[in-house]
């Protein structure tokens, strides 16, 4: 399994909005999410509208992302959620971000848990 890290952006002015909609995501959508193999998925919000997602897969991110772009749920969902970022859509102004640090990864290889 590995775990992705990837950032957008919200349009600051629409961060209520957006928080809204994720308080109830659509039931379609986890369910998507779930079965395009997605697990132990977040979504972290900072004030100035930078969003970090968070996930694991068996998948690479490439195979997760299209699992998810397949299907109809998503595509809604993009939809939906377009308003709220500045410029691109959510899945289109995406960048996935390189890990540089692990606490475990190191610890275990100092022998130590």
């Amino acid at each position: 399994m590995s775990r992705y890290c990837f950032r957008l952006r919200v349009d600051p002015t629409r961060i209520p909005e957006y928080r809204r909609r994720h308080a109830a995501v659509w039931p379609d959508m986890l369910r998507a999410l779930r079965d395009a193999g997605w697990r132990d998925y977040w979504l972290f919000l900072d004030e100035d509208g930078l969003v970090i997602g968070v996930f694991e897969s068996e998948r690479s991110f490439g195979e997760a992302e299209e699992a998810m772009a397949r299907t109809e749920a998503n595509r809604a969902w993009q939809d939906f959620m377009a308003p709220l970022f500045q410029g691109a859509g959510p899945d289109d102004g995406l960048r996935v971000l390189e890990p540089v640090f692990h606490l475990e990864t190191q610890l275990a290889a100092l022998g130590e848990t």
